[in-house]
């Protein structure tokens, strides 16, 4: 046995261990020596002003301590971290100066696309009198100027937004024609839905936006304001057309949506002052108070007008019901297109973090408010319009807060989150509607059994039956709606 045991394990073991620290201790020595100085450099003030897309400006630029260098040739680099937002052409020789003095040169700045890049200049050493490298070396560089691009406003902007308002307003008159207000007041007295509907709308989409971007979008704050701010959002306009052309009740799913435009006067600031505190804590969240009055507006006039065609107009009135269909067709269509057409820009921007959380929020809501729905025994066509109403949200009010709380370009960078959220929510509707058409109606599921009956889409009312004096009774067409459009869903 060896005369040193246990203490031969602990020798063996420092002399392992010692060279690796004096190895490593070496190292850190060699790269302090190592460590790059500090160029000073100072920009025109015109590089503090924000560009737009497309933009040119000559930029100028003067080094202050060239006196601490003292190598006889060196060479300047003046560089864009992010030369596909904010390009740099290099004006002049940049190795014409004395290196005892002061030295100013200039670069032509162009604007890209939208975002933030950042300028660094460089001080190369070691070069040689015959314009040849040799071993060349980074002896110092600036800190890092910033550049801003905004984005160049378009008239296709507003081409679109005028196109979804006309849309929008259209397809709320025909569903006025189509209201019974006798069923919106039964579903008032008994307001299960809308109560079901309301705690997921703005008890669990904002904990879990809240959730969702503390946990995928951590390293931006801003972004996750853009998520959190689409949680805490009403109910969407669309959510109306997703369930009349999935055979939901189009009753609850009015009555609903005009509720949680109403509650978003008290709710967002709730959220905004409460959890929205602990996202962006050193800003001010503007509540959009004029724009949500607004969308209540413009979802109530039209309405307004489709139930006075209805009473005054039946004949009209069934004419407009019948055509709600397709012109939600085409509203779908022209979202998916002409809206994904208008923001191609933001798919640059689509990152894999901001897809997902996007995608989780949609899907969360749809499952939840379905699930909740089954739970509290909802029939199918109730808890299809609760699930609609949970997962789709008013991304045009959050896209309004987010340009009203942040700078630009910041504001329209970050509102590719509520683009996002836009674009995932009609994915899983349109993938259920072709189950419906495909599959589901082989077996008699989330399938409308009412195309039997040859009533007019404004009433119940048997074929055969004329239009009396009064206007109570309607004139027979061929009817393509729902049955519980028009009184059979109001079971609870």
């Amino acid at each position: 046995m060896c005369p040193l045991w246990p203490l031969h394990i602990i020798l063996l073991y420092v002399l392992c261990v010692a060279p690796l620290l004096l190895m490593a201790q070496h190292v850190h020595v060699a790269q302090s020596h190592q460590q790059l100085k500090e160029l000073k450099v100072a920009f025109a003030p015109e590089m503090s002003e924000k560009m737009t897309e497309g933009d040119s400006k000559m930029i100028e630029f003067q080094l202050g301590n060239m006196q601490d260098f003292d190598d006889r040739f060196l060479e300047v680099e003046v560089k864009s971290i992010h030369p596909e937002i904010a390009s740099i052409q290099y004006v002049g020789n940049s190795n014409d100066f004395s290196p005892n003095t002061n030295w100013t040169g200039s670069f032509n700045l162009t604007a890209k696309f939208l975002g933030y890049s950042q300028i660094v200049v460089k001080l190369w050493g070691n070069i040689s009198t015959n314009n040849q490298t040799k071993d060349r070396e980074l002896v110092a560089q600036s800190q890092l100027g910033k550049v801003a691009v905004v984005r160049h406003p378009r008239a296709i902007d507003k081409a679109f937004i005028y196109t979804i308002a006309i849309l929008v307003s259209v397809a709320f008159i025909n569903m006025g024609c189509l209201l019974d207000l006798e069923i919106v007041k039964a579903t008032l007295k008994k307001p299960i839905g809308p109560v079901i509907g309301f705690c997921c709308q703005y008890l669990f989409m904002p904990l879990c936006a809240f959730g969702l971007a503390k946990l995928l979008l951590a390293d931006n704050v801003a972004l996750q304001l853009g998520l959190f701010v689409t949680g805490c959002s009403p109910g969407g306009g669309g959510s109306n057309l997703w369930t009349y052309i999935l055979g939901g009740n189009i009753h609850l799913s009015v009555t609903m949506t005009f509720l949680s435009t109403l509650a978003a006067f008290a709710m967002m600031p709730f959220w905004t002052m409460t959890l929205g505190r602990l996202i962006f804590a050193d800003g001010h969240i503007v509540v959009p108070y004029r724009n949500i009055a607004t969308l209540a507006g413009g979802l109530v006039i039209p309405l307004m007008i489709g139930l006075a065609i209805r009473r005054f107009a039946p004949k009209v009135a069934c004419v407009l019901a019948r055509t709600l269909k397709p012109l939600a067709g085409i509203f779908v269509c022209v979202i998916a297109i002409f809206g994904i057409y208008t923001n191609l820009y933001m798919f640059k921007l689509l990152d894999t973090k901001v897809f997902l959380s996007s995608s989780c929020l949609v899907l969360l809501g749809y499952a939840f408010g379905g699930t909740i729905a089954a739970i509290m025994r909802q029939s199918w066509p109730d808890a299809l319009t609760i699930a609609i109403e949970t997962g789709i949200q008013n991304t045009g009010i959050a896209i309004f807060i987010l340009r009203v709380t942040l700078e630009q370009p910041e504001a329209d960078i970050n509102t590719v989150v509520p683009v996002a959220v836009a674009i995932m929510t009609p994915i899983p509707l349109v993938i259920l509607w072709v189950l419906q058409k495909c599959v589901l109606s082989r077996f008699g599921i989330c399938v409308n059994k009412s195309s039997e009956l040859n009533t007019c889409p404004v009433t119940h009312l048997e074929a055969g039956q004329q239009i009396d004096g009064s206007g109570e009774k309607f004139l027979p067409l061929d009817n393509d709606v729902p049955a519980n459009a028009y009184g059979t869903a109001t079971a609870s």
